[in-house]
């Protein structure tokens, strides 16, 4: 079967856009499954023959996510793109100008449509915002997005709920896609210490890693304010490495804590090997819906630190391989923070266990779910050729 899958991100440093590549690749040498992956950028993105770039008409930086473009495509392009591939399903995976756009294109062709909610927008204007009418305006966009999907795929329990509670998507339309992560490319194997001299660190010191959007909605000051209180309290021999692109990221320059570090985007083995290099990872966002990166935390052999809000916090064991704090309350951080920075013993146990917990997450498992998903959705709709 054919597929032709829509997405407003391809080229950016996020986890959808990984998740999507991965399946891509994975798709590639199934000749069971030819998934064609459709974009609209002008940011870099592989040279696939299974990956189209379409041309935009206009583009814009997203309000309050500015590493993120807006993308206004030409609907001819995309209705030319879809009469050329004549797909058996379509899915529209990112709720964007994009997104939205071959959404409408599809359905006034009538292909069947899947989608998937990758990512909490609702709790993310909130969070910027913090008023109660914004989520719920947002909310009403995303039921009209969703509601017409024959299926919607969530990437984790927690938000399949919130898409039948704040939504309002039927819950027998809904399913949560396996997560799973690449586990060659991220293991304790890449673990280089001499990394941290490359970026003009001191390899000797312990390091707390943090890797995503360097952005308010990412709870970027609360951590920053979390390390600082720390550092006030205890004398701990540590660096806090952030690695990731955001606007948070120009004001770096005016903190005044001391071993903070903005690396800014880092791929590839030197990403590999930061992530095996490190003692323990944090992640105090609370408009994550999965988190690709605390897989790929656990998969290098690290104990992660999340929020008790959202998604993150499905894939730790409390206690056991990493800790779940109360979101936002800084006392709580700073104190286990120090704790375990200070707990070599307990570090390693940690470190031992996420990577155990994480080898039941192969992206293998979440591609064959994808892929089920998909034949199991045909097969219920039927064919339509889109003439």
């Amino acid at each position: 079967m054919r597929v032709c899958l829509f997405t407003d991100t391809l080229g950016d440093l996020n986890g959808v856009s990984r998740f999507i590549q991965d399946m891509g690749e994975l798709a590639a040498t199934d000749a069971e499954f030819d998934l064609q992956i459709i974009t609209s950028t002008s940011k870099p993105i592989p040279d696939k023959d299974y990956i189209h770039n379409l041309e935009y008409r206009w583009r814009l930086p997203m309000p309050f996510y500015q590493e993120l473009d807006l993308v206004f495509c030409k609907k001819a392009a995309i209705a030319d793109i879809l009469q050329q591939f004549k797909p058996d399903l379509v899915h529209i995976s990112t709720p964007g100008p994009f997104g939205w756009k071959a959404k409408t294109v599809a359905q006034s062709l009538g292909y069947p449509m899947l989608g998937t909610y990758h990512t909490d927008f609702p709790a993310y204007l909130y969070d910027l915002t913090r008023l109660h009418w914004v989520k719920r305006q947002t909310d009403k966009v995303m039921q009209r997005f969703y509601e017409p999907f024959e299926w919607v795929l969530s990437r984790s329990d927690a938000y399949r709920e919130v898409m039948a509670h704040d939504i309002g998507l039927a819950y027998e339309k809904t399913s949560v896609l396996p997560a799973g992560t690449n586990l060659q490319k991220f293991q304790p194997a890449h673990k280089n210490r001499q990394i941290w001299q490359t970026f003009g660190l001191n390899d000797s010191r312990l390091k707390v890693l943090y890797v995503g959007r360097i952005n308010i909605e990412k709870n970027i000051p609360f951590l920053v304010n979390v390390w600082q209180m720390m550092r006030e309290t205890y004398h701990i021999e540590a660096d806090l490495v952030l690695i990731g692109e955001g606007r948070y990221r120009k004001w770096a320059d005016r903190l005044r804590a001391e071993h903070i570090y903005f690396l800014g985007p880092i791929v590839g083995e030197e990403l590999s090997q930061m992530y095996a290099s490190s003692e323990v990872f944090v992640f105090p966002s609370v408009t994550d819906t999965l988190g690709q990166v605390i897989m790929e935390a656990q998969a290098s052999g690290l104990g992660c630190m999340v929020s008790d809000v959202g998604g993150p916090q499905s894939l730790i064991e409390n206690g056991q391989n990493g800790q779940v704090i109360q979101a936002n309350d800084e006392s709580l951080w700073v104190e286990a923070l120090a704790e375990i920075l200070q707990n070599n013993e307990k570090r390693v146990l940690w470190g031992q266990a996420a990577f155990e917990f994480i080898q039941s997450y192969d992206i293998q498992k979440s591609y064959q779910a994808f892929k089920s998903v998909h034949q199991n959705c045909f097969q219920v709709v039927g064919r339509v050729d889109g003439d």
